[in-house]
């Protein structure tokens, strides 16, 4: 079962032009790449419109140019620029396939245009165009270069049956003579001999978190404005620059060190993503700017990493973050990397956290049995303790009033009451007594997400009122989501614009322009944040379907 945010009865187990251009693949290789998973997109997203930012701890090539530092990995390339140290990208290409077993990279001297060899054939990105290209050659490649006596040549591909070359401008290989100088992407054995201390280092460069061992997979030797010295990817590490002359190599981290997005929180300047545990990587919490040319990675101890497997909220208080996790309830401050846990041996009826909520130094928690409140430091206490079913989603409202959705309705928590209490519209209304998964606040109106449609309080008379169904567009339904324009509803298969009393638009959906089942959604001024199981994507709030 895929597992949403709030899915049901809990069960813890860059600006610039757009262009496109893919070639036509030779008719010989269409059944072996129609059995290859593809990552075509229903629409041809401008990289400011849409980004997935995923993991990127596997780099398959590298590639320098004299200022630019190209790295790719399984699902797109990305750009490290030295001398601003900043991030460009990620750039997907509209067809996966375009990505699938490279091996080799080489940046063109004349463009800086990035080609990559892969084992069936060649890919060459123009990142200032944004522009791809692709296609086959006959046998298996062994080997790329370029000719330096010859530089609009363009790229050289040694195979079983000969040499092949892609002129510059050209989409087709044809059957050429082996370049006369060639200029060879290099190798992690060159980088080794050049500097004897990635070997010597190898147990310290190449262990991540929890001791897990990474590999490394690809060398570029760097000169000039990116910098002297290598570059290295890696296999579990990311990518890594280590300077002439250092023992140790920076740690250039992009993206995520997990695919498994659980929950996103949006920040001033961008937003917190908790990823899970998976069997290649460990939980963490990282921040992604909005820009997407800056990272974080916290990863709790280098031995025992963070203390959950599996999340379903995050939120912010004063400088803290405040996890909800199958563990219990998490407190992270992200500048002391200070972590503290609150489990049944320190105040939880229950460990496993569903939701949480934040407001004037307060965080509520939703347990799988009844709920507790925190404040910015202290022990959790009770709320309602009478109270001990789900507590599948609260939310602060006015004084010290908790909303509770359960699986029998929409309900709030009081103080010095023992019990939750359920208004009298609702209690009077058993057509509406339906289970909640999800509360926001549009202005002041509280709107409760019920299993096919929403609940909504008319703020002045206090009446609630239901919203156009749903239907099956999303899926199972977890997550609302309120913005100053409109509303969003997430389910595992996608997520859609709606508004109270409008029926729902054009829903955004995987597979295609999602590149997993949805998690979470959270928002800022300009961008919609959408967490899957495969990856964040950001999405431009005017780009979204409507």
């Amino acid at each position: 079962m895929v597992r949403g945010r709030r899915a049901g009865p809990i069960g813890w187990g860059a600006a610039g032009p757009s262009l496109t251009r893919v070639v036509p693949l030779a008719l010989g290789l269409l059944p072996a790449l129609a059995r290859a998973p593809a990552a075509a997109q229903t629409r041809d997203w401008a990289p400011e419109d849409r980004a997935v930012i995923g993991d990127f701890t596997t780099i398959t090539a590298v590639a320098v140019s004299n200022d630019l530092v190209f790295a790719v990995t399984p699902t797109a390339v990305v750009v490290w620029n030295p001398p601003a140290r900043r991030w460009q990208g990620p750039y997907t290409p509209p067809d996966g396939r375009l990505l699938q077993g490279v091996f080799a990279a080489l940046a063109d001297p004349l463009d800086q245009a990035l080609w990559l060899g892969r084992r069936d054939g060649w890919t060459r990105f123009e990142v200032q165009l944004r522009l791809w290209a692709g296609g086959p050659v006959p046998g298996n490649v062994l080997d790329i270069a370029l000719d330096q006596d010859n530089p609009l040549g363009g790229l050289f591909l040694r195979t079983g049956a000969g040499w092949y070359t892609v002129p510059s401008g050209s989409d087709v290989a044809t059957p050429g003579a082996a370049p006369a100088r060639p200029l060879r992407p290099a190798s992690v054995n060159d980088a080794i001999r050049a500097n004897p201390a990635l070997e010597a280092n190898r147990a310290a460069i190449l262990t991540a978190g929890r001791l897990r061992s990474a590999r490394y997979t690809a060398a570029a030797a760097a000169s000039g404005f990116a910098g002297r010295g290598w570059y290295l990817g890696t296999a579990g590490a990311g990518l890594l620059y280590l300077a002439e002359g250092a023992a140790l190599p920076e740690r250039l981290r992009f993206g995520l060190p997990g695919a498994g997005v659980a929950a996103v929180y949006a920040a001033p300047t961008g937003v917190w993503v908790v990823t899970e545990r998976t069997a290649a990587s460990d939980p963490s919490l990282s921040f992604v700017s909005a820009r997407l040319d800056e990272f974080q990675w916290l990863q709790g101890s280098w031995i025992r990493g963070l203390p959950f497997s599996q999340a379903r909220a995050l939120v912010g208080q004063g400088s803290a973050l405040w996890l909800g996790t199958d563990a219990g309830l998490i407190r992270i401050v992200p500048k002391s990397e200070d972590v503290t846990a609150f489990d049944e041996s320190r105040g939880l009826p229950d460990s496993r956290v569903l939701d949480l909520a934040a407001r004037r130094g307060r965080v509520v928690a939703g347990l799988a049995h009844g709920l507790v409140v925190a404040a910015d430091s202290g022990e959790p206490e009770r709320l309602a303790p009478d109270f001990s079913d789900e507590a599948r989603a609260v939310l602060l409202g006015p004084g010290d009033t908790v909303w509770v959705g359960t699986r029998l309705g929409l309900f709030r928590a009081l103080p010095g009451e023992r019990e939750l209490q359920q208004p009298a519209g609702l209690r009077e209304a058993p057509s509406l007594q339906a289970p909640v998964y999800d509360l926001a606040w549009r202005g002041d109106t509280l709107v409760a997400l019920l299993e096919d449609r929403l609940l909504w309080r008319d703020p002045g008379s206090g009446r609630y009122a239901l919203g156009p169904a749903l239907g099956n567009v999303v899926g199972r339904v977890h997550t609302l989501l309120s913005t100053p324009a409109e509303l969003f509803v997430a389910g595992e298969r996608g997520f859609v614009r709606l508004g109270l009393t409008t029926p729902p638009g054009r829903p955004t959906l995987t597979p295609g322009d999602l590149p997993g089942p949805v998690t979470d959604l959270a928002a800022d001024e300009t961008y919609l944040w959408v967490g899957t199981t495969q990856g964040l994507v950001r999405f431009r709030l005017d780009a979204v379907p409507r």
